[in-house]
């Protein structure tokens, strides 16, 4: 992650507002930068999205002469649209995109309010955005209305240790796209569920059936309510992991590959560096 908040910027006068993220993920050769507005209560506007196409334009005009840059640039807008993807950036040039970008993202008059995906209205737009106002969700963005649990995820196993009533809340909070922030590797996936807060949701499958999970919300019963909405939601993300276990990855990478990795984790967690100090330095 480029960066968890804009330091210059404090829309603390948003309703139920926190700060838009910037997220920088590493493909390899290339790189995708991520603009996310999820947990603002606000969506790009049309305005917003256009400005953010017309960098995506520039760049990919600035690398069409570079024989090394052999992937399209492109500009993927999420389900709200509260995301925004920009891919294949080189790495190299992520920190100058993004300080191109850095203006849009996080000025105001280039979102619109929309409300947490539980109010199940579109805000008014020019006016209070504690009020909502007539349209609904779903009727704005029909995916959230057809959405439901893909034939991969295990309902039966996830119902018979779910008391009932918490499994039909789960239910409506996977239904409302109150699950976000998936990352599903292996047999373990992590999410964010927002209920009356954001509730950070972890979880073992196996073969798509729930074994275990834990929520840092105040529910005691395990699984929660956010716990169902995370197992329901990871039938819409393919895991990575699948069709190769990590043993044999390690076992394929050279050493450095593996020495280049770890120094970038290193670099970005300075508990994994402390770790790798104990483990590997001189007695």
């Amino acid at each position: 992650m480029f960066g968890t908040s804009l330091p210059d910027y404090d829309p603390t006068g948003l309703v139920g507002s926190n700060r838009p993220l910037i997220k920088y993920r590493d493909k390899h050769k290339y790189a995708e930068l991520v603009f996310e507005l999820e947990r603002t209560g606000h969506a790009f506007s049309a305005e917003g999205i256009a400005a953010l196409e017309q960098i995506r334009s520039n760049y990919a005009d600035q690398v069409a002469d570079n024989d090394t840059h052999q992937t399209d640039v492109t500009l993927e807008i999420g389900m709200t649209p509260r995301t925004v993807t920009i891919k294949g950036i080189f790495p190299e040039d992520s920190s100058s995109v993004i300080g191109t970008c850095w203006d849009i993202v996080s000025d105001p008059t280039k979102w619109f309010p929309i409300g947490w995906p539980e109010q199940g209205w579109i805000h008014r737009r020019s006016a209070d955005p504690s009020i909502p106002g007539d349209e609904p969700v779903v009727d704005a963005f029909p995916r959230l209305q057809t959405q439901t649990p893909a034939n991969s995820v295990d309902l039966e196993t996830i119902r018979q240790v779910t008391e009932p009533g918490r499994y039909d809340r789960g239910t409506r909070y996977y239904e409302r796209g109150s699950v976000t922030d998936i990352e599903y590797v292996d047999d373990s996936l992590q999410a964010t569920v927002q209920g009356s807060r954001p509730y950070d949701v972890q979880v073992t499958l196996s073969q798509g059936s729930y074994v275990s999970g834990q929520c840092s919300c105040p529910d005691d019963a395990v699984p929660c309510k956010h716990i169902v909405a995370a197992v329901l939601a990871s039938g819409d993300v393919e895991s990575v992991g699948d069709s190769q276990s990590l043993d044999t990855l390690l076992e394929a990478a050279s050493a450095e590959e593996l020495r280049t990795v770890l120094a970038e984790f290193a670099n970005e967690d300075l508990r994994l560096r402390k770790h790798l100090y104990e483990v590997l330095g001189e007695d």
